[in-house]
């Protein structure tokens, strides 16, 4: 029972976020049904792996194909997730060629096992698939699909350089443009991506070592597939709960920041500029604002948002968001060090921070300690 429980847990994680995406199914919403056949995909694939652990050679034989396909095209599908949140426009219909292998694999290898004899396929099954030891002579479309089953695992292992280059790639660049837009992206970023990612691809490989070494090391010792089902169940369900919620992506981006011009400053104007925006900081605290964004701040110097945020990067040598955090987190000392001792969700609020766990991320960005440990700190400083 618990084998069971434990060899089915990947399927059953990707099976509930697909029903659930399903659920919440909108046309219009692209990176949501991308996850969803990423999530269906992925049941497939886990299928594969639990059907293979029964030990029911004939049906494995009827799904390999299939568990071919899926392995080959979840890493594939979930780029052009990423591409999805990160990338405005249309996809890429290069993407779509990213799946042929997928494809020319599955097929390949299911029109080998329909034209292998009964007897040679339930020997090859057993030989190749299940690591046991085999009498006969294989024929030369057995030794064939020998090499298709090989060659698939070094195409998996191949693509996850470039997957994760891409990945990454689109990522940084999502994540630059909403910090240079955005003084609040605690919503709006995709982080979460970026760790999962990474923690993907290093179990990614040690699944490729697992593959390499063969799944037949493991069938007939169930201990020694606990942890890694158990570290796939915890990733899958992360990427399908953090995936449901994300509600705000590139397209969202794409409409905040279509917004007519309002002039431009030329080069002479550079240091009068510099200093309307230290006023507009210093002097009048927009940065108190929330959901303060760059083209608030063009607004009321009635410039252009890519002059003022190259301005920000050049003269203040910072993003957008992290200017004006360093802002909110100064004026977050001065009440910190009030003898009143405010709270924190009043001094974040009072800061311009959206919530008190942002606060708390900028906080200890900029100075290397909690809140709680600066006014600490320099309470007792104060104290001696």
């Amino acid at each position: 029972m618990i084998r069971d429980i434990v060899l089915t847990l990947p399927f059953f994680v990707c099976f509930f976020w697909s029903l659930t995406l399903l659920v919440d199914y909108k046309k219009n919403d692209r990176s949501k049904n991308i996850l969803l056949l990423f999530m269906s995909i992925l049941a497939l694939l886990y299928a594969g792996h639990a059907f293979y652990f029964s030990m029911d050679k004939k049906v494995y034989t009827l799904i390999d194909p299939f568990y071919t396909f899926s392995n080959l095209a979840v890493f594939p599908l979930f780029l052009v997730y990423i591409r999805s949140l990160t990338k405005e426009g249309p996809l890429d219909k290069r993407l779509y060629w990213l799946f042929a292998p997928s494809f020319v694999f599955s097929i390949t290898s299911a029109v080998v096992y329909i034209l292998l004899p009964p007897d040679e396929l339930s020997e090859f099954v057993n030989s190749f698939v299940y690591g046991e030891t085999s009498g006969i002579r294989f024929s030369g479309l057995a030794l064939f699909q020998t090499w298709v089953l090989k060659s698939a695992r070094i195409y998996f292992a191949l693509f996850l350089i470039p997957f994760a280059y891409y990945s990454w790639m689109y990522i940084h660049q999502y994540e630059k443009k909403i910090r240079e837009f955005y003084s609040d992206t605690e919503k709006r970023t995709l982080i979460w991506t970026g760790k999962l990612l990474s923690a993907v691809i290093l179990a990614v490989v040690f699944a490729m070592v697992l593959n390499f070494i063969g799944k037949s090391f493991f069938v007939h010792d169930f201990t020694l597939v606990i942890a890694p089902s158990l570290i796939f169940a915890s990733l899958l369900y992360s990427i399908g709960y953090l995936g449901q919620k994300q509600s705000f992506n590139i397209s969202d981006y794409e409409l905040d920041s279509t917004e007519p011009e309002r002039g431009n400053h030329h080069d002479s104007s550079r240091s009068k500029l510099y200093e309307e925006i230290l006023l507009l900081m210093e002097t009048k605290q927009i940065f108190r604002n929330p959901d303060l964004r760059i083209t608030d701040v063009s607004n009321l110097l009635k410039t252009n948002r890519t002059y003022v945020s190259g301005i920000i990067n050049t003269e203040f040598n910072s993003t957008f968001c992290d200017m004006v955090n360093q802002y909110r987190i100064e004026y977050s000392k001065k009440l910190l060090l009030d003898r009143n001792l405010y709270i924190l969700h009043y001094i974040s609020e009072e800061s311009g921070f959206a919530s008190v766990n942002s606060f708390m991320r900028a906080f200890k960005k900029f100075t290397g300690m909690t809140p709680g440990q600066f006014r600490k700190q320099n309470i007792t400083n104060n104290n001696n």
